[in-house]
């Protein structure tokens, strides 16, 4: 799976690409949250005596769509909070802890994602699965964690920001070209009256 970490950087990505200034850092941050939050089932197991395979193991009822669309839900009466519109926090909180899900599932190793419940508790992975994952032993956890961090650097978070960083530049150039078309067919039509 991608590290927490990871999962807790998309929302930040997005909002480079497309947020408006002043960004809304505290939907932000939640969303952040929102997005790792999943993985507080990794510690079911350890303090809640959760089996492998109940749907409360890693991977299973909190790493669900439904599960991120109540959460979206529970976020939007705080959207004066946030500074923005009810409809944009729930959306926002929602989507960020739903990429959650859909990123574990593309991953070459782990368990499958429990995506569906409670419609199904039948746990998918996506066809398309180029994250590397390996699982992170306790014993050898600091030594792991660096190589898995260096890999998803590569793999994720680079790319991640780039492609936010490149789509933050290149809006303002398609906002121009649209505008210019707009005033070229308004002429053209001002012309062809007079």
């Amino acid at each position: 799976m991608p590290m927490t970490t990871t999962h807790a950087l998309l929302p930040v990505a997005v909002a480079i690409a497309f947020c408006k200034r002043p960004f809304p850092w505290r939907l932000i941050i939640v969303a952040a949250a929102a997005s790792a939050a999943p993985d507080v089932d990794g510690l079911f197991k350890h303090f809640l005596g959760v089996m492998p395979n109940s749907i409360w193991s890693h991977r299973g009822a909190t790493h669900s769509l439904f599960v991120a669309l109540a959460a979206g839900g529970l976020a939007a009466p705080f959207y004066r909070w946030f500074g923005v519109r009810p409809l944009t926090a729930g959306v926002l909180v929602a989507l960020a802890m739903a990429s959650h899900g859909l990123l574990d599932m593309m991953t070459d190793a782990g368990n499958p994602v429990a995506y569906l419940w409670p419609l199904s508790s039948i746990r998918l992975f996506a066809d398309w699965r180029p994250i590397h994952s390996s699982p992170l032993h306790v014993a050898h956890l600091t030594s792991l964690a660096i190589e898995r961090l260096l890999t998803e650097t590569r793999q994720l978070i680079l790319p991640m920001f780039a492609g936010a960083i490149l789509v933050r530049f290149l809006k303002p150039a398609g906002r121009l070209a649209y505008y210019r078309k707009r005033r070229l067919i308004g002429g053209s039509k001002a012309d062809n009256e007079g």
